[in-house]
C-alpha cells in the first residue's frame, strides 16, 4: 500500500485508487496519478487523537470550485479513503492504526501528505 496511487478526474471529480502502475482514464481522458507533496503549514491537516481514532479538522475552503475531495489513511497493509464534499466543514474520523501517512486532495492545489 505504500506505492498506492490517486487520481482525480477534472471533470466530474471521480476518486480513482491503484496499489500499482496503471492506466487510468474516466470522461475520455487519460489521468495522470497525483503526485503528493508534503504539507506545508498552510496546507497541514489537523490530527487530533480521540480514543481509538484520529479526528481530522482543516482550516481549508470547502467551496464548489476549490475543497477538499478526499483524504486517505495509508498503512504498510490497508488504506481508508473518505470522501468528502463542497460546503460541508472538514471533519473526518478514521481508525488509529498504527503510523502512517495522511494523503488528500485538493481540488485546486493537487494532493498533498503528512505522516503521523
Amino acid at each position: 500500500m505504500k506505492r498506492v496511487r490517486f487520481f482525480m478526474c477534472p471533470t466530474c471529480g471521480n476518486v480513482i485508487t491503484a496499489a500499482g502502475e496503471a492506466s487510468v482514464s474516466c470522461c475520455g481522458r487519460r489521468l495522470l496519478p497525483m503526485e503528493p507533496q508534503k504539507a506545508d503549514e498552510s496546507h497541514r491537516i489537523s490530527a487530533e487523537a480521540v480514543e481509538d481514532e484520529w479526528f481530522l479538522t482543516a482550516e481549508h475552503p470547502m467551496e464548489k470550485g476549490h475543497h477538499i475531495a478526499f483524504v486517505a489513511w495509508v498503512t504498510a497493509e490497508r488504506m481508508t479513503l473518505i470522501r468528502t464534499y463542497p460546503e460541508w466543514e472538514l471533519q473526518v474520523r478514521i481508525p488509529k492504526r498504527g503510523h502512517g501517512k495522511l494523503v488528500w486532495g485538493c481540488t485546486k492545489h493537487g494532493a498533498f501528505y503528512q505522516l503521523l
